[in-house]
């Protein structure tokens, strides 16, 4: 009820009240075991965090609020078209109302609350974690879009950024089944915000739909094998699984191909068309830091999840007297696991495996037009009008009245790198998965050795980069 009003609000007011009942709601939810200490306490943690975003939010919407006087989006982007509110104080707006967004959709710094969510039910988590709360800092940059002026999109893009690459590095240490997907949902969010940022609109969008298929079924997935291990959630007392469960099984590696990347699964149409954004900027900026950690996580995220699977699945069984206990779940937790694996397949996005440029989805997805002033807009929005205006002269044809097959440099550099993009991307994907088989299935290198070599480096990811120490 609480997102269904964030959706459907037309103005800050509306939309702030429905904000902080979604914050409630999930302080509730993850506090669900209340007689449970940790439990407790976690419901207690993502409710404070929650509220040190939301105060950034608040702030912002009243310095657009006294500038403007007005609540509503269509007044305040018709405001700001007019130039009632420019310069530094748009882009503070824009950053602090961002800080909303950091808060819900557990962007750094304030991503710490969103694992320890973890202690709520299963079912909790795959609804909070995939498809409401955690959008809907997500959904409210793309909401509030056409008022974010270059500088603050800048800032999204870095902050998105670098959550991923956190969340990613972390969840290569964990041992923990719901925490390793609790941290790639960090990840993936990090992925969702940082296509925001860096212009590639339609792309964090679709990734953003996507990602509620596949999340929802992994953690369903990871529920139903918790339920066959007797509430067991640590990986390392697993093994052998898959000839005990192999509609679980075979649903967590579609799931698994798909948050990686790999081609006819829904997630490399989105994945891709966010690192091919991500490029674009860079080559068009010079920020080639964004592309360089997108890549990364790609690697990382290959590598956490297929070693989630060799753990749980693979190899010899670990607690032979669970093992023994253990048998596939019953149909009312396998269907939904079925119908999230079709989901997860690229035929209900787009029919081309390629390219989701022509699915319903992007096709019914349009970028809204910035009303920030000129000035502090991205450069490539500046090109788009002496492109179209030299259209013949650039296309090699005469004829008045003709416009250029692409409308603005950011477009043309993405037709240019896209299969680029693509095949850097897959390399990355089968690389991680690579690795995740040397290390833990086929044991070539050894896992205790290798973290007995990096043990600082180790610890230091175990330990969540300290974060919860601060």
């Amino acid at each position: 009820f609480s997102m269904l009003g964030i959706v459907l609000s037309n103005n800050f007011l509306m939309m702030y009240a429905f904000w902080e009942l979604v914050g409630i709601s999930s302080y509730l939810l993850i506090g669900h075991w209340y007689e449970k200490k940790s439990a407790s306490d976690a419901g207690k943690k993502a409710f404070i965090v929650n509220r040190i975003g939301d105060v950034g939010f608040f702030i912002g919407i009243m310095i657009v609020f006294t500038q403007l006087h007005t609540f509503l989006f269509t007044g305040i982007f018709s405001g700001i078209s007019q130039g009632q509110l420019s310069g530094s104080l748009l882009t503070a707006a824009g950053i602090l109302i961002f800080c909303g967004a950091v808060g819900k959709s557990a962007q750094f710094p304030l991503h710490v609350w969103l694992p320890d969510a973890m202690e709520g039910p299963t079912p909790v988590s795959a609804l909070i974690h995939a498809a409401t709360m955690v959008a809907a800092g997500v959904y409210l940059i793309a909401r509030v879009f056409p008022m974010l002026t270059a500088e603050a999109l800048t800032v999204i893009a870095y902050v998105g950024g670098i959550t991923a690459f956190i969340s990613a590095t972390i969840a290569v240490t964990q041992n923990d089944i719901k925490k390793v997907l609790a941290y790639s949902t960090v990840s993936q969010l990090g992925y969702m915000v940082m296509a925001l940022g860096v212009d590639a609109y339609s792309a964090g969008f679709f990734h953003l739909v996507t990602h509620a298929a596949f999340k929802a079924g992994l953690f369903l997935a990871s529920g139903s094998v918790i339920y066959a291990m007797h509430h067991e959630q640590d990986m390392r007392q697993m093994g052998g699984l898959r000839k005990k469960m192999p509609i679980t099984y075979t649903a967590f590696v579609i799931f698994s191909l798909s948050i990686a990347g790999i081609p006819l699964t829904s997630g490399f149409l989105s994945k891709d068309s966010i690192l091919a954004g991500s490029l674009a900027y860079g080559m068009l900026t010079g920020n080639y830091l964004i592309p360089i950690i997108g890549y990364s996580v790609v690697f990382l995220t290959a590598m956490y999840m297929f070693r989630l699977i060799i753990m749980t699945f693979h190899g010899e069984p670990r607690d032979h007297h669970k093992y023994e206990h253990a048998k596939e779940s019953p149909k009312v937790m396998t269907i939904p696991l079925i119908v999230l694996a079709a989901l997860s397949i690229f035929v209900f996005y787009s029919f081309n495996p390629m390219n989701p440029d022509k699915g319903w989805l992007l096709e019914s997805v349009t970028k809204p037009e910035s009303v920030v002033p000129g000035y502090q807009k991205y450069s490539w929005d500046f090109l788009k009008v002496k492109l179209v205006e030299n259209a013949p002269a650039e296309a090699g044809v005469s004829g008045a009245g003709e416009t250029a097959v692409y409308t603005n440099a950011y477009e043309m550099e993405l037709e240019k790198i896209h299969f680029i993009a693509l095949g850097v991307s897959l390399i990355l994907a089968l690389s991680g998965i690579l690795t995740a088989f040397v290390i833990y299935d086929w044991k070539m290198i050894d896992a205790e050795k290798l973290k007995q070599r990096v043990k600082p480096l180790h610890t230091f990811l175990y330990n969540k980069w300290y974060f919860d120490e601060l």
